[in-house]
């Protein structure tokens, strides 16, 4: 999947130790959320919360069971990285993953029972199952730019990472939009080609100018936020935080378009044909 570039291109000035952990988070990341998306036939939303209450319960209580590998990379990951940071970050970090069990488990209930989510429904949704949330705090600590102290500031930063969040979500459905029509999985493409009742290639072309004008408002928001902060140590850590989503985002646009993951044919347990 070429996830060393992508992490090379996102912590660019980290060292190899904390570039290899960002690599091996994004892998963890896209092999869990491609145990339920790369699979042929149904996802039950039992199967997804029973997995995820134990990945939580590693995170939270130190859990791991011996006979699972997803488990297993799970506290291997969070065991070189949760200790380094503080307890607010831990305490993010939990949320964030939480509310992404949660809308994955949203997600497998609306296959199961065959509904189509409206598209405000699935662009909500879509920020959540992303990823990119959880994501964002691993750079906190791979790229040694933790969420700074800034008076009044949070709903900036919030803001700017929902904007990543979106940014890379639009861009990988436009990546994966053939793929899942195939798969009959849902899509920013297909959905709001099902909406509008317009053409799938009239659907591409209108989310890529959203994505485009989602990229416009994460520029904006960063250099807004930058401007807030007070000069000395206050925007030193601002800079440092704006600069990981910028580079996060700007890796993820790259790697979006050079990664073969979505045109390998591939499931856990059995090799691809």
């Amino acid at each position: 999947m070429r996830l060393g570039e992508f992490a090379s291109a996102t912590v660019p000035e980290a060292s190899a130790r904390d570039m290899e952990l960002t690599a091996q988070w994004a892998a963890f990341i896209c092999l869990v959320d491609d145990r339920f998306d790369r699979r042929r036939g149904d996802v039950h939303p039992e199967e997804v919360a029973a997995l995820f209450n134990r990945l939580v319960a590693v995170i939270t209580k130190g859990a791991a069971g011996p006979g699972s590998g997803f488990e297993q990379a799970l506290d291997d990951l969070w065991r070189r990285t949760a200790p380094r940071m503080s307890t607010q970050w831990r305490e993010r970090f939990v949320a964030d993953y939480r509310d992404f069990a949660l809308a994955t488990r949203e997600e497998a209930a609306d296959r199961t029972y065959r509904v189509r989510p409206g598209l405000s429904v699935y662009i909500l949704r879509r920020r959540r199952t992303i990823t990119a949330l959880p994501m964002a705090d691993v750079l906190e600590c791979t790229a040694g730019a933790p969420w700074p102290g800034l008076p009044g500031g949070e709903d900036l930063m919030s803001a700017l990472r929902l904007a990543a969040a979106d940014v890379a979500g639009w861009t990988n459905d436009l990546v994966s939009a053939e793929d899942d029509l195939r798969e009959d999985r849902d899509n920013l493409v297909t959905v709001l080609s099902r909406e509008r009742f317009c053409t799938p290639y009239s659907a591409r072309e209108q989310v890529t100018q959203m994505r485009d004008h989602r990229l416009k408002d994460f520029h904006v928001l960063a250099t807004s936020l930058t401007a807030m902060a007070a000069p000395g140590t206050e925007r030193d850590g601002v800079r440092r935080f704006v600069a990981a989503l910028e580079s996060f985002v700007a890796a993820t646009l790259y790697w979006l378009g050079v990664t073969d993951r979505f045109a390998v044919r591939w499931s856990l347990g059995r090799r691809s044909s």
